[in-house]
């Protein structure tokens, strides 16, 4: 027998008159209240949008949503489900039994909806993040990072003095945002016979965007710069459209390889790349085949492990190798851009249009190419990448130009190759290699452009190949060894130049140790410069690790040493967190076989919530020097503004809480300023994030009336969030009619406010608990269908 509570005990007034009460919806687990909810709705776990459903209690008693007509309709690939029709309007019990294998549940405590439809049935649409009609473009507002700092120099008689402050600027409007950094200087110095003074300012960067979420792509019009997918990137001014992969889920952002494996029973398999867990799941007997998970980095071989139902476990090591070019199957990206070159006075500056495609047609392979077109010139790329699985991954690419330059005609080919291998069992790993080769007659676009004359080799200087190599070896509890280095030659002076390095860096009981060799030259047929060699040797000692004190919070105690072509220096450095504060400090000490390296320094810093500030004094064998740096975030937004110590340009969270400060808010770990408002910069764009604020140590006499708010913020936008605040006493009353009675239970109780809606309900005994009541005012109280009184 099922469980019953008699709804005749609550139902009568405070007369001793019967009221009927209905409790029938909430008999059964899951029912509830019909109407209109909004609701955050997921698809298969990830988010996917906002909406107002209308629910009510479905065939099993709980309630289910009624989704709008065509809802599922960007959802469902065409033609894969017998009896789904587009434009139609579905219920939840309509679609699970339409779709095969899915399902729709919903939490009322969290206002979500979960629903679940099978991969093979959602359509490449499913690709975003979210929906786009989510997207919340914010408010309207004005965006500025900002960064002053100072310099004061004094060598011997001679005093200069600079000053400097940078500006990212930017305005939303609705969609659209407007971006430009600005700067300026200031320089002057002072001797004893001469005096001089100098200033400048500029705006560059500028340029408005418009989101275009539908297509997945972004607008932007002014000084841009393209992409580069083969040919050489550059900048211009024009406009541009091209696919965001900022939109994708994260999981498609990145190239992963299949993982094909098999289960005796079922079983937990658990994927690791550089002993860091990537990926777990469940899955049944049988053949599995794996690809919905996200990996970071070029390289590094997955190491699977199978644990069946018994606790046995079996390992075998997928091999993963990727390049920057390689996307995943059925991931496209595209960019369309035309303007006129901008690189300066020394370069022609033409009109031109660009486009570039790529797409991910299997697993480990991808497509890509490039076209740029201009007066007198073009040019086409063609590339292909290929996972070649234990060898590695490759890509090849092949460029070709034609060019009329100073009159004459020229034709060029540029072949380009890229390699990346990562070999677990021996520790090694093959960042990157690559070479290309560029035939003589082969012009970028930016060397077709520059303003040489054939005779210039000044300016005329083209690349004929370059080469490069990174690579890491694993040693162990010795640490890791890395190695890079690059080659290139010239065509017309037939300059060769190289360079490589040499790090070595392991941990022994928290000391940190490096040390580092690198070289450079450059040299041709008929001269050789000399060998540049540097050598470099670098430990951390973390003091708070073997000194227990209040006064060492995260004190450190470094020490380096140069030899740059036999130029010896060694500095020290002593550096912590001052106790009880925002600040930290570094103390140096400077010396060599050089006296201009001897120098002693100290600094202070201070991160607080709203800015960051830092001072510093050096003291060398001649130069004092004097220098500071102040730098924050500030956004304006109708009717209010927010500081913080980081950047706003990306987008920003604005969370309000009307005249009260103090108010901790969890992401990101600041609290609201004196003007009530903090910023909350960590967000998800393009994805629901949900804000939290802590309301432990709230103010006396301060309570929130809701402390979690969701926003689906685009890039770039600013969001509001405003939480509202009762001020005044908590007190619990026991309230009764005229007639001495006490209130029946469930009564709704509310105080007499217009600006802030703040209700209770009565329990036993007449009492009701209310926050936010002033010293004075006035409670109403209803009940039934036409009872009410006022306190």
């Amino acid at each position: 027998a099922e469980d019953y509570f008699d709804p005749s005990l609550l139902a009568s007034d405070v007369s001793g008159q019967e009221v009927a009460i209905d409790l029938s919806i909430f008999s059964r687990p899951g029912g509830g209240l019909e109407g209109e909810r909004d609701v955050s709705i997921y698809i298969n776990g990830q988010f996917y949008t906002r909406k107002q459903l209308f629910f009510k209690n479905g065939e099993k008693g709980a309630l289910a949503p009624t989704f709008p007509s065509g809802f599922f309709d960007p959802l469902i690939k065409k033609n894969t489900i017998p009896g789904f029709y587009i434009g139609a309007q579905y219920t939840a019990d309509n679609i699970i039994k339409i779709i095969p294998y899915s399902s729709v549940e919903f939490e009322q405590v969290t206002s979500r909806v979960d629903i679940s439809i099978p991969q093979a049935y959602l359509s490449s649409y499913n690709q975003l993040k979210s929906n786009p009609e989510s997207w919340e473009y914010g408010v309207p507002a004005f965006l500025m990072d900002y960064r002053f700092s100072g310099n004061y120099n004094k060598y011997e008689k001679t005093t200069t003095k600079s000053q400097y402050a940078l500006f990212n600027l930017g305005v939303n409007a609705l969609a659209w945002k407007l971006r430009t950094n600005a700067s300026w200087s200031a320089f002057e110095t002072s001797s004893l016979y001469t005096q001089s003074s100098t200033s400048s300012a500029n705006f560059y960067n500028t340029y408005i965007e418009k989101d275009f979420g539908k297509f997945r792509s972004t607008f932007k019009l002014g000084e841009l710069n393209t992409g580069g997918m083969i040919m050489e990137p550059f900048s211009y001014k024009g406009a541009s459209l091209f696919s965001n992969d900022e939109m994708l889920k994260s999981i498609l952002r990145n190239y992963t390889p299949k993982v094909i494996g098999f289960a005796n029973s079922q079983a937990v398999v658990t994927i690791r790349q550089n002993d860091r867990i990537v990926y777990q799941t469940n899955v049944p007997a049988g053949p599995f085949e794996l690809n919905d998970f996200y990996i970071s980095g070029l390289s590094g071989d997955l190491v699977v492990t199978v644990k069946e139902s018994d606790g046995s476990e079996h390992s075998f090591i997928q091999p993963y190798s990727s390049l920057p070019e390689m996307k995943r199957e059925g991931v496209a990206d595209y960019s369309i851009s035309i303007g006129k070159l901008d690189s300066g006075n020394n370069y022609h500056n033409p009109t031109f249009l660009y486009s570039s495609l790529s797409k991910g047609i299997m697993n480990g392979v991808t497509t890509y190419g490039d076209l740029l077109l201009a007066e007198r010139y073009k040019s086409l790329g063609l590339g292909s990448t290929l996972s070649l699985g234990i060898l590695g991954a490759l890509s090849a690419d092949v460029s070709l130009s034609q060019a009329n330059k100073n009159n004459e005609n020229y034709s060029g080919q540029s072949y380009g190759l890229k390699y990346s291998k990562s070999q677990v069992s021996t520790g090694t790993t093959v960042t990157l290699a690559t070479y290309r080769y560029s035939t003589e007659d082969y012009y970028s676009f930016r060397e077709f452009a520059s303003k040489s004359s054939s005779l210039d080799h000044l300016w005329d200087n083209k690349i004929k190949n370059k080469m490069s190599l990174s690579l890491s070896q694993s040693l162990g509890e010795w640490g890791y060894l890395n190695f890079s280095g690059s080659q290139q030659e010239y065509w017309s002076t037939k300059t060769v130049s190289r360079n490589a390095s040499i790090t070595h860096s392991f941990s022994w009981k928290d000391i940190y140790f490096s040390t580092a060799y690198s070289m450079d030259q450059s040299f041709n047929s008929t001269w050789k410069s000399s060998v540049n060699h540097r050598i470099g040797f670098y430990v951390s000692v973390p003091l708070n690790k073997f000194i227990t004190s209040q006064y060492n919070r995260n004190m450190s105690l470094t020490y380096r040493a140069n030899n740059s072509n036999d130029k010896v220096s060694h500095m020290t450095n002593l550096s912590g967190e001052i106790p009880e504060t925002k600040a930290t400090y570094s103390i140096g000490r400077g010396w060599g076989n050089n006296k201009s390296d001897d120098n002693r320094s100290v600094s202070l810093n201070w991160q607080g919530d709203l800015i960051n500030t830092s001072v510093s004094y050096v003291k060398s064998n001649k130069n004092r020097t004097m220098s500071y740096d102040v730098n924050g975030g500030a956004v304006i937004y109708p009717f209010g503004a927010a500081f913080d110590s980081g950047s706003v340009m990306n987008g920003v969270a604005v969370v309000e809480t009307p005249g009260t400060k103090g108010v901790r808010v969890q992401q990101g770990d600041g609290q609201t300023s004196f003007l009530g408002t903090a910023v909350v910069t960590s967000l998800d764009y393009y994805n629901e994030n949900q804000i939290n604020l802590v309301p432990d140590g709230l103010p006396d006499g301060i309570t929130l009336t809701e402390t979690s708010k969701r926003t689906v913020p685009a890039k770039g936008a600013v969001t509001l969030l405003r939480f509202n605040t009762l001020k005044g006493s908590q007190v619990v009353f026991s309230l009764q009619d005229d007639k001495g009675k006490k209130l029946p239970f469930g009564a709704i109780v509310s105080l007499d406010n217009n600006d802030i809606e703040n209700t209770g309900i009565v329990g036993d005994e007449g009492r009701v608990y209310l926050a936010g009541i002033p010293e004075k005012g006035k409670l109403i109280a209803s009940w039934g269908k036409n009872n009410s009184c006022q306190v």
